[in-house]
């Protein structure tokens, strides 16, 4: 008879492990991006006095008879489906679109994983959780190793545009020229057009296409013999006449259904001196470390995030620097420097001093488990991998295997406060009934001791 105590004890104790969750889930309903857990139960052991009987000739089967001895909680699981969405306009409060994590650093430099999308910029230009955590960021589309590389801002920075040398130039294809208008340089033929002293003219086509590199245009102006020279000089396309002494007569064209090159380069006149030049179809740029302060430092005003994860920092002079996927290896990322004419300068012809940005700096690293479930919360928002997470998969949201994000919208708490409400209410009734059995039981044993008197 007393085991009806310890079974009503326990009906109790897992009614109160179930109110305690509960008023866990309700306390954080305003929580950013916390995820409401459910308590399961499951029956304890039977205690057996009959192990039951199978047919035999005119006799019928028997069942088992077994006694239950209580309850006991089976899992405690936290519900990872979205929460509701909260908009603040705010350019590093970031939602999580999908099943990912933001991966973020303790103060131990452990790994930690948050959907909390309420990130700040600290004075170090570095984007923090709420409790100072520090995002990671990544330059890998796909890893089982986390990166260990901030998302770090460049607050102060110095920059020099300056028209490219010709031995940076030399190599470099038509249309991969950061000064060539928008469009690119067609195929075909245009036309070199001289004149001599009686005003005769002599037509020269010359053939082009846009992976032509700078050096090969040259040469073809200068292979057709037409008593001009082309070379290359700060950053443009120069084109001489040979003998300075006569009158500089000469003209470029572009053919009809031809190539655009004369537009596109934007070729200008001859001038007195014979010399026509195109508009500067390359530049180079330096960055490096500014000096708060200083004349020559120009200070970030705004930052913003794309879909993808990619930071994008605009500066006082209205020119940003960015990443994008680099040409030669689409799973990494290359910086990008663009001008406020919109001229985006990248590769060979950015030169940043590595102590100042790397890509991985601007673009963030997010992760995904098998089983989101297993990960271990270690409060602040945040939870580590736990044994039965499974392996983590680490990279840039571009990858696509970890959804996307949303810029200026918070993800609030998943709680259905309904539900929450409906549980507590059955627990405490489970609590009461359970109380009951005990009360019950506790009089049976008072009536069987007063038996003996």
């Amino acid at each position: 008879m007393t085991q009806a105590f310890y079974t009503a004890i326990g009906g109790m104790a897992a009614g109160q492990t179930k109110i305690t969750v509960v008023a866990d889930n309700i306390a954080n309903m305003n929580t950013i991006g916390f995820k409401a857990s459910n308590v399961n139960f499951s029956d304890v052991y039977y205690k057996t006095s009959s192990t039951g009987q199978a047919p035999t000739g005119q006799m019928g089967g028997i069942n088992p008879k077994q006694t239950g001895i209580g309850v006991q909680t089976a899992s405690i699981t936290r519900d990872f489906a979205s929460g509701t969405t909260l908009t603040t306009g705010l350019n590093t409060d970031l939602c999580i679109n999908g099943s990912s994590f933001f991966t973020v650093a303790s103060p131990t430099v452990e790994i930690l994983y948050t959907r909390d999308g309420n990130f700040t910029i600290d004075a170090n230009g570095n984007m923090v959780t709420s409790s100072g955590y520090k995002l990671l960021g990544t330059n890998n589309s796909l890893n089982t190793v986390s990166s260990t590389t901030p998302i770090k801002i460049p607050t102060y920075i110095t920059t020099i545009t300056k028209p490219s040398t010709a031995d940076q130039m030399n190599n470099k294809a038509l249309n991969d020229l950061n000064g060539i208008k928008s469009g690119g340089v067609s195929s075909g033929t245009f036309t070199l057009t001289t004149y001599d002293d009686a005003g005769t003219h002599t037509e020269h086509q010359i053939t082009v296409n846009g992976d032509m590199t700078v050096e090969g245009l040259v040469n073809a102006i200068n292979d057709a013999n037409a008593g001009v020279t082309a070379s290359i000089v700060d950053g443009k396309i120069q084109i001489a006449t040979d003998d300075i002494g006569q009158t500089p007569r000469f003209e470029l064209t572009n053919d009809e259904n031809g190539t655009n090159l004369v537009t596109q380069l934007g070729f200008g006149k001859v001038d007195e001196n014979g010399v026509m030049q195109s508009e500067v179809i390359n530049y180079h740029q330096t960055i490096g470390e500014g000096t708060p302060g200083s004349e020559d430092a120009q200070n970030y005003t705004s930052v913003s995030i794309n879909e993808n994860g990619i930071i994008e920092v605009k500066y006082g002079n209205n020119d940003t620097l960015s990443v994008m996927q680099d040409p030669d290896d689409p799973s990494k990322m290359i910086l990008k420097y663009t001008l406020n004419d919109g001229t985006v300068i990248t590769g060979n012809d950015l030169t940043v001093n590595d102590q100042l940005v790397e890509p991985a700096n601007l673009q963030i690293q997010m992760a995904s488990f098998v089983n989101p479930q297993g990960l271990t919360a270690q409060g602040n928002n945040t939870y580590s991998s736990g044994p039965n997470c499974g392996m983590a998969l680490y990279g840039s949201i571009s990858s696509s295997a970890f959804g996307n994000v949303k810029s200026g919208v918070l993800e609030g708490s998943n709680v259905d406060l309904a539900s929450e409400f409906a549980d507590m209410v059955v627990s405490q009734r489970a609590i009461e009934a359970n109380s009951r059995v005990f009360t019950t039981t506790n009089e049976i044993l008072q009536t069987l001791s007063n038996l003996g008197r």
